[in-house]
């Protein structure tokens, strides 16, 4: 792995990790950025202290006896062992500076209150238990309701530097603030950029009394015109990345684009906002990030 030089962009990068091969690969993962952006990297994990030992029971509130919370602190302890040899092994080979963190309570909560407190720059987090399985798990959608910072959602076994990143640009802020992101976060990889004219417009265009002729010359129009707007954006992107940053307008609507576009560019990872900006209350994940996170194969980049 090479060392950049810089570090003012990402100096801290959070990774959850319980030991299972998804999380390892999220660890894999968040090591591989904080050599390349000499970052520090904190592994953090999160027992439930709730949880009697060998039971698999949750125990009530206040009904840890003694002798059960000798046997917790001891869970505790091993837990903070193994996971300080990781941060240790993991210092090692990198160079990287790594600490261990272990949190007690419930999993999304514990991280949420880290996010908060600590504001790293980059919270990597494994898609499911499995990660060759299709989906998002429980916890990692919880979190990606209200991300406190951009969260890299991670499935592939492989740490390998991106070599091809698609991002989800409807020129709009938010849309473009994940694309800039991207860009600095994987700077080594050819970037996409991808604006989807939803062909929906044409049919409410049509009820509402609009002629065939004029829905067709108002859709070319748009297409022109986001055409346009998005090869002055890639442009712009292009005079400060490693390569030039590429250019297409779908015909469709968003989730299915991104889909299509990621299939047919082999993406290693996928960039979308956090929430559609027409969505009403800006807490709920957006419905096509929504959509990106439960079916695109690979990993998948959510910048709020």
């Amino acid at each position: 792995m090479t060392r950049r030089t810089d570090t003012s962009l990402f100096p801290t990068i959070t990774v959850c990790n319980d030991f299972s091969p998804g999380a390892l690969a999220a660890v894999e993962r968040a090591a591989q950025l904080a050599v390349e952006h000499g970052a520090a990297l904190c592994l953090l994990q999160v027992s439930d202290a709730r949880r009697l030992i060998g039971t698999g029971t949750a125990a009530p509130a206040g009904a840890i006896d003694p002798s059960e919370q000798s046997a917790l602190d001891v869970h505790a302890f091993k837990l903070r062992q193994r996971l300080a040899e990781l941060a240790n092994q993991l210092a090692q080979r990198t160079g990287v500076k790594v600490e261990s963190l272990l949190g007690i309570g419930t999993d999304h909560l514990v991280i949420s209150e880290h996010v908060q407190s600590q504001m790293p720059s980059l919270l990597v987090l494994g898609s499911r238990f499995d990660p060759a399985t299709v989906g998002l798990g429980g916890t990692a959608l919880k979190l990606l309701r209200a991300p406190g910072c951009p969260v890299l959602v991670v499935r592939s076994r492989d740490a390998k530097p991106y070599q091809r990143v698609l991002s989800a640009v409807d020129l709009r802020d938010g849309s473009v603030r994940a694309a800039v992101a991207a860009l600095a976060l994987f700077p080594q990889a050819h970037h996409h950029l991808l604006y989807a004219v939803a062909p929906a417009l044409d049919s409410s265009l049509e009820a509402g009394g609009f002629a065939a002729e004029q829905v067709e010359s108002l859709h070319v129009a748009m297409h022109r015109h986001a055409e346009r707007e998005l090869r002055l954006l890639a442009q712009g992107f292009s005079a400060k990345a490693r390569h030039p940053v590429g250019a297409e307008v779908a015909n469709d609507v968003p989730a299915r684009a991104l889909l299509v576009g990621a299939a047919s560019l082999q993406a290693d990872c996928v960039v979308v906002g956090h929430h559609d900006e027409t969505t009403i209350g800006q807490s709920e994940l957006g419905s096509m990030a929504l959509h990106v996170l439960h079916f695109i194969p690979g990993d998948v980049l959510v910048v709020p």
